[in-house]
């Protein structure tokens, strides 16, 4: 065999490894990587710089303030990852819709393309949104439950004002909070359970102010009940607190009567 010949045998051998393994190589995505001090941002080839770190100072700044704010620091820094096209986002994260501009998922915050968030006027919303989750992850081991960890973002977040109140609510217990939150994952069922998370916060700030709102969660310890937490948090039984939450949640979603039209 001679030089030429099996220059051209390598060549073709190349290409067939190209052929073979070069989709698998393409499908890693190489992601490029701005930092915080809190936050690590990846993001595809098909996002901007600018972008990324658009969204790094961003969440950099929420952090700092949600962090304050609740008293509870996430262990590590947090993997954020931005996607170059709606449907790898959808992709990575097993949705079907992109109903979520981004979503925390298996220990990461994972997100469209700031440009699509930007366009539906959600990029703070959201990130502010997961962000605050991700943030208060750190307390569900210690017995948080995760209506009140969603209560306390859809509160910041802004998002309740979205939404217009759900007619006739009635809830007995908190504990139906987490009932919903697994029965309706998706809108418009949804955005309801927001209305009711949110306003379900709200309570708290209106009830007993910021300070004791916020500051429940760095009381749980994962050894006291949540009755417990409350009861020596709020300086209240739980079964008033939860009373008076339950009337106020009917307040806020009452049947909105019409006027009687004036005389003409």
């Amino acid at each position: 065999m001679n030089t030429q010949h099996r220059l051209t045998v390598a060549a073709s051998f190349v290409v067939f490894l190209f052929l073979i393994f070069g989709g698998t190589m393409r499908g890693q995505e190489a992601f490029s990587t701005i930092s915080t001090v809190h936050i690590g941002v990846h993001y595809q080839r098909g996002v901007t710089e600018e972008n990324a770190k658009k969204t790094a100072d961003f969440l950099q700044t929420e952090y700092k303030f949600i962090s304050d704010q609740v008293g509870v620091d996430l262990k590590k820094k947090l993997d954020v990852r931005i996607y170059e096209t709606v449907g790898k986002y959808l992709a990575k994260t097993n949705q079907r819709k992109p109903l979520r501009g981004a979503i925390y998922w298996r220990g990461a915050l994972h997100m469209q393309p700031v440009d699509a968030l930007v366009i539906r006027n959600i990029f703070e919303e959201s990130l502010s949104y997961e962000l605050a989750l991700a943030i208060l992850s750190q307390t569900s081991g210690k017995g948080c439950p995760r209506w009140l960890q969603e209560a306390y973002a859809v509160y910041h977040s802004g998002e309740m004002a979205n939404y217009t109140p759900p007619i006739g609510t009635k809830l007995a217990a908190f504990s139906d909070l987490d009932q919903d939150i697994q029965q309706y994952p998706n809108p418009p069922q949804r955005n309801d359970v927001h209305f009711i998370l949110g306003a379900s916060m709200k309570f708290f700030v209106e009830q007993y102010g910021e300070a004791k709102a916020f500051g429940v969660f760095k009381v749980f310890n994962g050894m006291t009940s949540l009755e417990e937490v409350f009861k020596k948090h709020f300086k209240q039984e739980f079964r008033t607190i939860e009373r008076t939450w339950s009337n106020f949640i009917a307040s806020q979603t009452e049947a909105v009567r019409s006027k009687p039209k004036e005389d003409e």
